[in-house]
């Protein structure tokens, strides 16, 4: 009862209410509609709240998902032994996983210059998938499976053309790493018509005056290079778009090989050459590459100053890439001396005036001689390229460093440059500050690795006693079983490698002989020879030590001991390519311990076992002269008895010739004095 009584008391109370609000809306309309307009304000301010919570929870987990997109990146690049020096770059391209995965770039599109009433998005898509087609189509033929650890960042970096400093052990791919990339930016810049200089960099209203002319200037020459405002895009003759340098022929030979085999099928064709000799007049003309240009030039320095110097054009060329960039910048190297040929037959005069000095000799090298053999140590490695330029000028005693200082003044500032090598050292970090603009700095360093030195190669030191017990050693191996071809064997001069080759000649072995001294052909020849599994041995300079791909090689034998631990690291890095295992041996003598403390810390580093002993010798002379090869007698097993012999029958031999010349003189005279009559 009291709760129905309730219920009607509050009935009574809600009617008279209702009754009340009438009156009130009857007698003041005005306020009721103030009152519904503040209502729907506060209606509206209510659902406003409400969106931007949502949009601030949206906003919020973008940022979460970018940020764990950002940590796998980061974990992934760990898990590959990536590092990047600037790991907070927030343009850092993502490094990829596989081939397939190689994207179309930012810049793509919008360089093209996309309008929406036109279908250009999907003609440049098209166009991208294109080369892309090709160039995977190349690496399925060559058995790529996937891209290695410096391919990984390289590819991704330099497609959206960020300059690169990359280093990575021997053997690691870093060639495919920038010739992929080049055939990529080539192809944009033959089809697409792309600007250089991104168009959406036009100064702002709040920039200062130095960076409105600054970014006035880089448009400038993004339209000067741009081949739709310089050019006919119908007629692109004497364009050169990519520019590949290497510090010798044999290296840049090989460059041009795998130019031509990833590029195979390339929308268009593939356009490269190798600037030699023989086609760099036609370079110069510019019909080498016919209407369209060349995708790719690869080059020596010194070839290239010769055809600059000549009136050869850089003004196209969108990507640049120093391969072996240590030794491309280094200030001692690449020192022109006089022509191989003539030192070589002045060193041969040398020899017979010692020989018939001193028949009995035991080989070893007078002081004289020795000094010759170390000022021509710098000229072992070179290519006749950079021997013998035909261009008159300075260029002939320029350094690699002057070299590529000629060379990069004449590419264009908007060009994207690349340096890559297997160890880079603190002069190059310093040097690539002036040369690069914003680079991505990678370093592929596995577990145990030393400056660059491959984890997959067995290192050994075998101590020899004397120069005559190397000879003995290799003899050994062989009756071991333990010399696998192919093998490359390592000397510090032409003179060694020659003479080497003459006492491995007749012991059984396939062996052939390559060094500077040599001329083009017969280099070419040994390399082919040895490709094709012709030659077991091949002895050698420090020619090929750089770079040189022969990805079959089992053993490498350190002849005699590199001076830096650098050299060690390329020599050694000839074997145990793409992932294969390899050995390495190298030989000293009590000559060699000034030297040997910086190879051992370097194995070391690499995980071999090394003595203490080694590790604590100490330097006894400075560290300037340890640079250079200690002085060693020749390479010479045979008896004094034999080169007693051979010396009475070369001294025969002139003195024969001296006969001649002397009667044939006699006879000139009787006939003149006979003609006076």
């Amino acid at each position: 009862m009291l709760s129905s009584s309730a219920k009607l008391n509050k009935q009574k109370s809600k009617k008279r209410g209702n009754q009340r609000q009438q009156e009130i809306v009857h007698h003041h309309p005005q306020e009721d509609d103030s009152d519904s307009s503040v209502e729907d304000d506060n209606a509206v301010a209510a659902s406003s709240m409400a969106s931007r919570d949502r949009t601030g929870k949206r906003d919020l987990s973008q940022n979460k998902q970018q940020q764990i997109q950002v940590e796998l990146m980061a974990a992934f690049r760990r898990s590959m032994h990536i590092k990047v020096a600037d790991k907070h770059d927030p343009h850092l391209p993502n490094a990829i996983a596989s081939f397939d995965e190689i994207k179309i770039p930012s810049w793509w599109n919008r360089d093209r210059g996309h309008d929406e009433r036109n279908d250009t998005n999907a003609d440049a898509l098209s166009s991208f998938q294109a080369i892309k087609h090709a160039v995977l189509h190349n690496i399925e033929k060559g058995r790529w499976k996937e891209p290695t650890p410096i391919q990984m960042q390289s590819i991704p970096t330099l497609l959206e053309r960020r300059d690169l400093l990359a280093c990575a052990p021997t053997g690691s791919g870093k060639s495919g790493a920038f010739i992929l990339p080049a055939l990529i930016l080539s192809h944009a810049a033959n089809c697409l018509y792309y600007n250089s200089t991104p168009s959406n960099n036009a100064p702002a209203a709040s920039s200062s005056k130095k960076q409105k002319k600054k970014l006035q200037k880089q448009q400038v020459d993004s339209d000067s290079l741009d081949p739709s405002k310089s050019q006919s895009s119908t007629n692109r003759q004497g364009e050169i778009r990519s520019l590949l340098l290497a510090p010798s022929r044999e290296l840049a030979a090989q460059l041009h090989r795998e130019v031509d085999r990833l590029g195979m099928g390339k929308p268009g064709g593939i356009s490269s050459l190798l600037l030699m000799k023989a086609n760099a007049s036609h370079v110069i003309a510019g019909t080498a590459g016919g209407k369209s240009g060349l995708d790719v030039l690869v080059t020596t320095p010194l070839r290239l100053v010769d055809a600059l110097h000549k009136g050869l054009r850089l003004d196209a060329v969108r990507i640049v890439v120093l391969d072996e960039a240590d030794r491309l910048l280094d200030a001692a190297d690449g020192k022109q001396q006089r022509d191989d040929k003539k030192k070589q037959k002045k060193k041969e005069i040398k020899e017979e005036k010692r020989q018939s000095s001193n028949p009995s000799s035991d080989g070893s090298s007078t002081s004289k001689d020795s000094e010759d053999e170390e000022e021509e140590e710098e000229e072992d490695d070179e290519d006749d390229d950079n021997v013998q330029p035909q261009s008159s000028g300075s260029s002939q005693t320029q350094t690699f460093l002057a070299q590529m200082d000629s060379i990069l003044s004449a590419v264009p500032t908007s060009a994207v440059r690349a340096l890559f090598s297997a160890t880079v050292t603190q002069t190059v970090k310093s040097l690539s500050h002036s040369i690069l603009r914003n680079p991505v700095d990678v370093t592929i360093a596995s577990p145990g690795s030393a400056g660059g030195a491959n984890t997959d190669i067995e290192q050994e030191l075998m101590f020899v006693g004397r120069e005559e017990g190397k000879l003995l050693a290799m003899r050994q191996l062989k009756l071991r079983g333990q010399l696998k071809p192919p093998v490359i064997v390592f000397v510090q001069s032409q003179e060694r490698a020659q003479a080497l080759f003459g006492e491995l000649l007749y012991d059984g072995l396939h062996v052939d002989v390559i060094h500077a001294g040599r001329s083009r052909t017969a280099r070419d020849n040994a390399v082919a020879r040895f490709r094709k599994g012709e030659t077991w041995v091949l002895i050698c300079t420090d020619l090929v030590a750089r770079g040189v791909d022969f990805r079959a090689v089992n053993m490498v034998i350190n002849y005699d001991l590199p001076t830096s631990g650098i050299t060690y690291v390329h020599r050694i890095g000839r074997c145990g390519r793409a992932g294969r295992k390899g050995k390495a041996i190298t030989l000293f003598t009590e000559a060699d311990f000034d030297n040997l403390r910086t190879i051992a810390n370097v194995m070391k580093q690499s995980g071999c076992k090394v003595e203490d002993w080694m590790l604590q010798l100490k330097k006894s002379i400075p560290k300037k002269k340890s640079s250079s090869a200690p002085r060693r007698s020749n390479i010479d097993t045979t008896p004094t008895y034999d080169k007693k012999k051979r010396f009475h029958k070369r001294q025969m031999i002139q003195e024969s010739k001296r006969k001649k010349q002397r009667t044939g003189s006699y006879s000139k005279d009787q006939r003149e004095s006979s003609d006076k009559r």
